[in-house]
């Protein structure tokens, strides 16, 4: 399966390695990759047919069901030809996805953390005390906490005994780990999230994984960071959302 020049989500190469639960549907040179969370990436030529025959379909199921359906487009020409054929049904967003610059890296400096702060790594028994990265979200991405502690990883910062600031890897594959970052707002403006993606960035290099950033275009906070870890030189791509 070639992928051309296209930046693909990790989500979707988790699938083909088969570190999550997924489905891959090929038709000529299109190709759509789900997840069991209902997040998808459509990829290859842009076809009417395969809108049609395969996008469609699985969008009115979820829709039925009230399910989440989120369809990650990696080419302009899937944009225009979603935009136009399925204005009444989606809503589009516009994301950053980052490259990772591993000597703009190496120059990172941090102030070490005040007194009583302290960075680990999640364990099982540490999961269900995050704020954000709990149980549910594990199950939610990675289909069980077992799964996750296989092939995910994440790291948090606590002040007495309480989760602060924490990263994970909201996915990852043989290749790539992709980041997700949550600090709690009474912790702000202190570098909690500068340190804890640093330790995420640090265990990617340690395990030969590129590690991915992606972000709404609008969330200034998550671009200014990634710039500071050393991300750099953003392709901009679309989302597409039921309405």
């Amino acid at each position: 399966m070639s992928f051309k020049s296209e930046v693909i989500p990790v989500f979707a190469h988790s699938v083909i390695n088969k570190l999550i639960t997924g489905e891959i549907i090929e038709q000529n040179d299109s190709t759509l990759i789900c997840t069991s969370s209902g997040i998808f990436v459509v990829s290859g030529e842009s076809s009417i047919d395969f809108l049609n025959d395969t996008i469609l379909p699985i969008y009115e199921i979820k829709k039925q069901k009230n399910e989440r359906f989120t369809l990650f487009s990696t080419s302009l020409e899937w944009d225009e030809l979603l935009t136009n054929k399925t204005i009444n049904e989606f809503k589009q967003y516009k994301r950053y996805s980052y490259f990772f610059n591993k000597h703009r890296y190496s120059s990172l400096e941090l102030k070490e953390l005040k007194d009583g702060f302290e960075l680990r790594r999640f364990k099982e028994s540490t999961i269900n005390k995050s704020n954000e990265f709990n149980e549910a979200y594990v199950k939610e991405y990675w289909g069980s906490t077992e799964r996750f502690l296989q092939h995910g990883f994440g790291y948090f910062i606590s002040y007495k005994d309480k989760i602060v600031s924490e990263s994970i890897s909201i996915f990852a594959s043989e290749n790539y780990a992709e980041i997700d970052v949550a600090t709690s707002s009474n912790f702000s403006g202190m570098g909690l999230a500068s340190h804890v993606s640093a330790a995420f960035i640090k265990h990617c290099l340690e395990y030969d994984k590129v590690p991915r950033w992606d972000c709404d275009i609008h969330n200034v906070g998550s671009i200014n960071l990634a710039q500071k870890l050393g991300f750099e030189n953003p392709r901009m791509y679309s989302i597409f959302v039921k309405r």
